[in-house]
């Protein structure tokens, strides 16, 4: 049922690299040399960090003017709760646009430990036609790597 409800796709993988938001994604090929494939609630977490990784207004072009997220307007300021606040203002907003989600529980956004220019997501939802919530945690980059 997970899979019908939260679909299926390519599967990434999501690793420190040099693009804006100081994460690269690459196609992830198994061992057969077959591309892999996410599905279910995976798939939805995958789908929920590339919502928020993707400029507002990115795919315009391609039709989805409203998708993605404005954590993009944040990278050069400084890492303050001002900023943290908007972080998590801006990741709720982005999160809401998710058909497949229906309540968020909570955004935590905190600073990483020896990295000034970096915040942790913490993010708990709960997806549609679901009790049990799900959680996504990575890091965000307020400075270009």
């Amino acid at each position: 049922m997970d899979e019908e409800l939260y679909g299926s796709d390519i599967k990434l993988k999501v690793e420190a690299g040099a693009d804006y938001y100081g994460l690269g994604a690459d196609l992830n090929v198994g061992k057969s040399g077959d591309l892999q494939v996410v599905s279910g609630r995976e798939n939805l977490g995958q789908a929920l960090m590339q919502r928020l990784l993707t400029r507002k207004g990115e795919l315009g072009d391609l039709g989805h003017p409203g998708y993605g997220s404005r954590l993009h307007e944040l990278v050069g300021r400084p890492n303050n709760a001002a900023t943290r606040d908007l972080v998590r203002l801006y990741a709720k907003e982005c999160v809401m646009q998710e058909p497949r989600v229906r309540d968020i529980v909570e955004i935590r956004v905190s600073p990483v430990t020896g990295d000034p220019y970096a915040v942790t997501l913490d993010i708990t939802v709960v997806p549609i036609k679901s009790n049990t919530p799900m959680n996504l945690v990575f890091p965000y980059y307020l400075e270009v790597k």
